[in-house]
């Protein structure tokens, strides 16, 4: 939900900077097509771009507070607006229906002590105008983006990257480290830091506040896996399904009908058995889908399509299958490239650009599966010890960008030393197998599944949509973050206890389906070999800034079976080389 932006200069009046801010306002467009707004303040100007999905009269932004002291911009949805604002109409006279005033009441009476009791997804910035202080936070997982530059005297910040490049002079420099790690560690890429450089990302989990003093930024909360909960697996299924019953129910609360993706797989199915009523469902499927050689592929086990035509059949949904042909991927990628600033990390984000195009036609939300394979112990290379030994050995198969050396000498071990220390921070160690097992999905919550949410908000933002994750819900995760790794994984089986929580409420077939990734068009490496040849020739200048030029043309002969880590490397040659040319990016 929504677009928000903001300069704040404690040396020059903020109405000198409405033209910088329109155009980072301009940028955002797409994420609120329901309406915009500005205020200005003497140090601070905001703006945000709508899309309204909760009281469309008055939950116009920004919100200012009734004693016109403070001034809110917020992006996302809190699922528990109702039950808060009950709480505080001791302390607020409220005088609009939307989740917004309730974000607003919560966060100047309780002050950051707020957020550990807004359930949802959110970014919001809360600017005091008698202190001259600025607030900014971002919920648990990081569903809801929030990018900023602190630097020359003021503090720009934005729900994209793309925005505050409008807002600054000249071309944008590519960070190095960050998209080394996009071409060496893709699915944990684009989360620490923006591509740019000079932007930030705030973490998930965290707060920042901005002054004539400086910039602070502090954790408020953290993904911490304890492991206690044990014990009996029927009690315990039974608590889960609850939690994620009630999770769903707050993820519809909407003015307007709610939709839903389908992959037929346990997380989505999951989602459509609890949701009343029954929401509008989307399948993608790629030409010639029913063909392809799922035995050899990494993450894409299974056709979706006979899966997700079977749970709408049995769960009484309406079901629309939502088709990609071959002929117009090369120029999907492009758009790709465009869409998502911290560069397209996976083919699968050609079904998440489809599935949301097609569902923005009918609808202005959808549920999301998204953080349940994250949390639930759902990646099967967990119960591979091998995989687990370290993180290096999770992006030897995933892998196999070849980095110049005089670039980066040992790219694997470099960024798996990373990955180790973020684990190590929370006091996670690769000893036992459990030790391991709890360490890795800690680095995947943080890393991978941070990607993932990024690339399901701007892809569905893109087009006025808004993505909601009720496997993200607040009281879902306090359980689940304490379910001991023996009931996540059991006989072989990843996400057990969620499996045993759908007893009864699922199709067999669907509950029991091994794990599948959202499909991807497996023909594709004629194109890809064509499209990167093409690249070299035009602008060797991009990939060769980071890449062997000489083994990548190696990959381009039309004679050689690309394995799939190498057709994804080709995936995301012509990504960086799209992305460098449409935002004009110094990439040495």
């Amino acid at each position: 939900m929504c677009g928000i932006a903001g300069i704040v200069r404690h040396d020059i009046p903020a109405r000198t900077q409405e033209t910088r801010l329109r155009a980072m306002q301009a940028r955002l467009r797409h994420r609120g097509p329901d309406g915009e707004g500005v205020a200005f303040d003497a140090c601070a100007a905001l703006a945000h771009t709508r899309l309204a999905l909760l009281d469309r009269e008055g939950g116009a932004q920004p919100m200012v507070s009734p004693d016109g002291r403070h001034v809110l911009v917020y992006n996302g949805q809190v699922y528990n607006y109702r039950e808060l604002r009950e709480e505080l109409r001791d302390r607020w006279t409220f005088r609009t229906n939307s989740d917004t005033e309730v974000v607003l009441a919560a966060a100047t009476s309780w002050g950051p002590a707020c957020l550990e009791r807004l359930n949802g997804m959110f970014a919001f910035f809360l600017w005091d105008r008698e202190r001259g202080h600025g607030f900014a936070a971002r919920d648990r997982l990081g569903v809801k983006p929030f990018v900023y530059r602190h630097a020359d005297d003021e503090f720009l910040f934005a729900s994209e990257a793309k925005a505050i490049l409008a807002a600054l002079p000249g071309r944008p420099r590519a960070h190095r480290e960050a998209v080394l790690e996009y071409l060496v560690a893709p699915c944990f890429s684009g989360v620490e830091r923006p591509m740019f450089e000079g932007l930030e990302h705030l973490p998930a989990g965290h707060w920042l506040e901005i002054s004539a003093e400086g910039l602070r930024v502090e954790r408020w909360w953290d993904y911490r896996l304890t492991g206690e909960v044990g014990g009996d697996p029927d009690e315990a299924a039974g608590e889960l399904r609850a939690r994620l019953e009630t999770a769903v129910r707050r993820s519809l609360a909407a003015d307007v009908p709610v939709g839903l993706f389908l992959s037929g797989g346990l997380d989505s199915t999951f989602l459509a058995a609890l949701a009343r009523p029954k929401p509008l469902s989307f399948t993608i499927q790629f030409e010639g889908q029913e063909k392809y050689d799922y035995a050899h592929s990494l993450i894409v086990t299974s056709d979706d399509t006979p899966f997700a035509r079977m749970a709408a059949a049995e769960l009484g949904l309406e079901h629309r299958i939502v088709p990609v042909e071959r002929a117009g991927l090369l120029a999907d990628l492009d758009a790709l490239a465009a869409v998502n600033d911290a560069l397209p990390a996976w083919e699968q984000e050609f079904a998440q650009y489809h599935l949301s195009r097609e569902a923005a036609r009918h609808r202005k939300a959808v549920l999301v599966g998204d953080a349940a394979d994250e949390t639930h112990f759902g990646y099967p290379f967990l119960l591979d010890e091998a995989a687990t030994r370290s993180p290096a050995q999770i992006l030897r198969r995933f892998s196999c960008a070849p980095v110049r050396r005089d670039v980066l000498a040992d790219p694997l071990e470099h960024f798996a030393r990373k990955y180790m220390d973020l684990a190590a921070s929370a006091g996670h160690r690769w000893g036992t197998p459990r030790e391991r097992t709890l360490a890795t999905t800690y680095l995947v919550v943080k890393r991978w599944l941070a990607r993932l949410l990024h690339n399901g908000d701007i892809h569905a933002m893109a087009w006025g949509l808004e993505a909601r994750v009720p496997f993200g819900d607040a009281d879902l995760l306090d359980l689940v973050r304490r379910i001991d790794p023996q009931l996540g994984f059991r006989e072989g089986v990843e996400k057990w206890l969620l499996r045993r929580a759908g007893a009864g409420l699922l199709p067999e077939a669907v509950r029991l389906r091994r794990k599948s990734a959202l499909p991807k068009d497996q023909e594709v490496q004629a194109v890809y070999q064509h499209a990167v040849a093409q690249t070299l020739d035009e602008s060797p200048e991009i990939a060769g800034a980071y890449l062997e030029v000489p083994r990548l043309r190696a990959l381009c002969d039309p004679a050689r079976r690309l394995s799939e880590p190498e057709r994804m490397l080709l995936f995301r040659t012509i990504a960086l080389a799209s992305w460098a040319r449409q935002y004009e990016v110094e990439v040495a």
